[in-house]
């Protein structure tokens, strides 16, 4: 925590909701100064009320630090997966967390907080906190990727992130891709997700080993019983084929859906963000090839693809700086 200050300092929390971790900022907005950071595991198989006493639990522990010390808390501002009603803050469904049928996300935590609780999709904060302390400073309108557990989406246009009917928009993760493809969590088939999220990117890895194609994964499958996208991307890394057409995969599919944005919108700025984008090295180059092939009525040299610069605390970042502005404090 920073040093004890005067009543008068304000705070905001900033809470990022994903299908494995939940990452909490405590943030003095008008300084851009991170004063705390939690992160605990999401848990989602106990279901919603369960990870909401998690989530309150901590938030209450934060707001006592933050009253210690001498801050006043404004706000939160809560990043959550899913399709979100922004007006109420409900989450209508979130194929990552299951259960979450028409929750009353936003009522509750007010409740419990006392304070204004703003939510907001979850990829849309980690918009809102590459734009404002990241790599989309100077981006002006861009497209976030965001690949993950699952594939998130995002549209900032001049300054905000673009949004229609009381909705969060943006979902390019649920653009299709093989008509013919998997089955989504969504429902739909061939969706972006199903090509280039975390999550299957390590059940293609196993499926593909189940079929007896020779890896170095096999070894770390059978030592240690799981694989996770960390460990196919070292493999990728140190040379390993089957590690390196995954990503190649994934590469060449966020390359599909980033030139289908492009040509219908005429976005010129492309920002990659999510856990996957820790594999930069093992996609950018299948990305940047298949965009060059892909992007016809756009110049392939006027589309800028950048990684994002905050990381984890992206998302935590973007909801801080949600409630800082919707409570006037920025």
């Amino acid at each position: 925590m920073g040093e004890k200050v005067d009543n008068q300092s304000q705070a905001v929390i900033g809470v990022d909701i994903g299908g494995t971790n939940i990452k909490i900022a405590l943030v003095e907005p008008r300084r851009q100064e991170l004063l705390e950071t939690v992160r605990f595991k999401t848990l989602v198989d106990r279901g919603p009320d369960a990870v909401l006493a998690d989530l309150s639990a901590h938030l209450t522990e934060l707001s006592r630090q933050a009253e210690k010390n001498g801050f006043v808390l404004r706000g939160v501002g809560v990043g959550c997966a899913g399709l979100i009603d922004l007006a109420s803050g409900i989450v209508i469904t979130s194929p990552n967390l299951p259960g979450w049928e028409n929750f009353q996300l936003g009522k509750r935590l007010g409740e419990e907080l006392r304070v204004p609780v703003f939510i907001e999709n979850d990829v849309n904060c980690i918009c809102y906190g590459e734009y404002w302390l990241g790599a989309a400073r100077d981006l002006g309108d861009f497209l976030c990727v965001a690949p993950g557990t699952g594939v998130g989406g995002c549209l900032l246009i001049d300054g905000k992130v673009w949004e229609r009917h009381g909705y969060s928009a943006g979902e390019v993760g649920h653009i299709t891709i093989e008509p013919d493809g998997e089955k989504c969590r969504c429902g739909n088939y061939g969706c972006l997700e199903t090509l280039a999220s975390a999550s299957w990117l390590v059940w293609r890895a196993k499926e593909r080993l189940d079929k007896g194609v020779k890896s170095s994964l096999r070894h770390k499958l059978d030592s240690s019983g799981g694989l996770d996208a960390e460990s196919i991307y070292s493999a990728a890394v140190a040379g390993d084929k089957l590690a390196q057409e995954l990503f190649h995969l994934v590469g060449t599919s966020l390359a599909i859906a980033i030139a289908n944005v492009a040509h219908l919108l005429g976005i010129r700025s492309i920002l990659i963000g999510g856990g996957l984008s820790n594999g930069w090295k093992a996609f950018i180059g299948p990305l940047r090839e298949e965009l060059g092939r892909r992007l016809t009525f756009v110049p392939p040299a006027e589309v800028k693809v950048v990684r994002a610069q905050l990381g984890d605390d992206a998302g935590p970042l973007g909801g801080a700086y949600l409630a800082g502005k919707r409570t006037g404090i920025i």
